[in-house]
């Protein structure tokens, strides 16, 4: 269960599609590197005909051993979430014999989540959260600006924000309700 590293001298989507199709039982209909640290790609089963999603964590280094991976499927749950949406829609439905444990059930259902947040979050916004967010120099926050690529917290005083500071965080971790 740990990582395998070794000298990537090809493509890494080539690299994958050999990796998976190479004994014949799987064909990769799609595949995409996410942020260059996941890559995601819709795997179908030639003999049963499902399709489901391998998730692999990728790690770069300036080493001989320039490339990192660790290989997870849907099914194990993994904590990335943000698989693009064309591979999401390849696949196949999930059930009780497919998913005995509900691991993949979870984690589609945090990628669906996933993508409502951030169609919610695209532009300018300002937003409450459910609970105030502690920050670690001892203050709390429940309200949010957005403005261009910047996020502000501050307060809200007679039906108007006040910026206090700006501050980096991902909002789509919390629930919160646009104003």
């Amino acid at each position: 269960m740990g990582w395998t590293s070794f000298r990537l001298n090809e493509p890494i989507k080539v690299w994958f599609v050999r990796q998976w199709e190479g004994n014949g039982k799987y064909k990769v209909l799609d595949c995409a590197l996410v942020r260059r640290m996941t890559l995601y790609g819709a795997i179908k089963n030639n003999e049963t005909g499902d399709v489901f999603c391998a998730v692999y964590l990728i790690r770069w280094t300036r080493d001989y051993d320039n490339f990192c991976y660790k290989d997870l499927s849907e099914h194990s749950g993994p904590y990335e979430d943000n698989c693009p949406e064309r591979i999401f829609k390849l696949l196949t439905p999930l059930n009780n014999g497919n998913d005995p444990l509900g691991y993949a059930r979870a984690w589609r259902e945090r990628v669906e989540k996933y993508y409502i947040t951030s169609k919610l979050l695209k532009g300018d916004f300002l937003l409450k959260t459910k609970i105030p967010i502690h920050f670690t120099d001892g203050s709390d926050y429940e309200y949010f600006k957005k403005v261009g690529k910047n996020i502000f917290a501050g307060e809200m005083i007679n039906n108007d924000f006040k910026i206090r500071v700006r501050v980096s965080l991902s909002l789509r971790h919390y629930d919160f309700d646009i104003l």
